[in-house]
């Protein structure tokens, strides 16, 4: 018998899914990789600046999979045909203002449409394009491909949190002379 953290000493573990240690990863699934990233400067965000990230076809194809013995697919409720496309776009909107070293990361808001379905057979292309450099945020084009097909278009803000709240960008906004958008927190 196993003394247990809350303290119920001598009661027996119970062997459910969720207490044995999980089965080895089922695949070899990369991150997306940078195909071209543009930035006038990298230590600002600069209207212009541009990212391209691919991701291979195997982490649609492995979402789409039963796993093991599984009774639906692993991303079932993920809804991997538009939630990998949308994803890949955000993180190309991360990379274009500065990747994760300038910290402006945390999705504020987003629109897109699904312009047709990914095939799951040719790796993902996410192109964006940074439009606004706000007081407070960043808005960013972004465009999925695949191949020639346009599978996805959208518009991300991303925002610097500190202590839970969008902080002003100050020093990493680069030279902006567009308008502010109308989310110009």
């Amino acid at each position: 018998m196993t003394a247990q953290p809350n303290g119920n000493r001598g009661a027996k573990l119970i062997d459910t899914p969720s207490a044995r240690r999980p089965p080895a990863h089922p695949s070899r699934v990369e991150p997306a990789e940078p195909v071209a990233i543009v930035r006038a400067n990298p230590d600002r965000i600069t209207v212009g600046d541009v990212a391209t990230l691919r991701s291979s076809d195997e982490l649609l194809r492995l979402l789409m999979t039963r796993y093991r013995d599984a009774e639906a697919p692993l991303g079932r409720a993920l809804h991997p045909m538009t939630t990998v496309p949308a994803g890949l776009a955000i993180d190309a909107a991360i990379e274009a203002v500065g990747g994760y070293r300038l910290e402006v990361t945390t999705l504020r808001y987003a629109t897109f449409s699904m312009e047709a379905p990914t095939s799951n057979r040719r790796p993902l292309d996410a192109t964006a394009r940074v439009d606004v450099v706000g007081r407070r945020h960043v808005e960013v084009a972004s465009v999925v491909t695949e191949g020639t097909r346009t599978i996805l278009v959208g518009r991300f803000g991303l925002v610097r949190v500190v202590r839970g709240r969008a902080a002003l960008l100050g020093p990493l906004a680069g030279t902006d002379n567009t308008p502010p958008s109308n989310h110009g927190r």
